[in-house]
């Protein structure tokens, strides 16, 4: 596919990544951080799909794991260019230095569970309903290994 023109079906690309790429933003900003360096953000998604680190089914726009994110620790790295090591945590887990955070929110509405990745200091949406009316369940802990010389 060339790479000087925009992909077929980027508009409901985008759209879901609306809905759905909260945690994918929150690495992206957490590269950004870590870097100090601009990241394009639809470039990197594409890429992470492409590489099958963020599960897009573009045949399916209703699939319900679009934009999740499988590898977060390599999309990391393809972004940053170094290995990344990912795990989770409770609500409570206070951070090291060093360590980056991605708070994942639950809020129940009519019987259904919602879910809602940000950041202390970043949110992918301004004023999320998840976040003002749920709770903390858990965080990511991303940490970078060292640069090697």
């Amino acid at each position: 596919m060339s790479k000087t023109r925009l992909r077929n079906g980027i508009q409901t690309f985008l759209s879901e990544a609306g809905e759905a790429a909260c945690y994918a933003l929150c690495l992206i900003d957490i590269a950004e951080e870590y870097s100090g360096k601009h990241i394009d953000v639809l470039d990197s998604l594409f890429n992470a799909v492409d590489r099958g680190y963020i599960h897009y089914n573009a045949d399916d726009r209703n699939d319900d794991n679009n934009f999740f994110v499988e590898y977060p620790g390599l999309f990391l790295e393809m972004m940053t260019g170094v290995k990344w090591d990912v795990r989770k945590e409770a609500a409570f887990y206070a951070p090291k230095d060093g360590e980056y955070c991605v708070q994942r929110w639950e809020r129940k509405k009519t019987g259904n569970i919602l879910s809602h990745f940000q950041r202390k200091d970043f949110e992918p949406i301004e004023d999320s309903l998840t976040a003002k009316y749920g709770k903390i369940v858990s965080q990511r802990i991303l940490i970078p290994h060292k640069k090697e010389a």
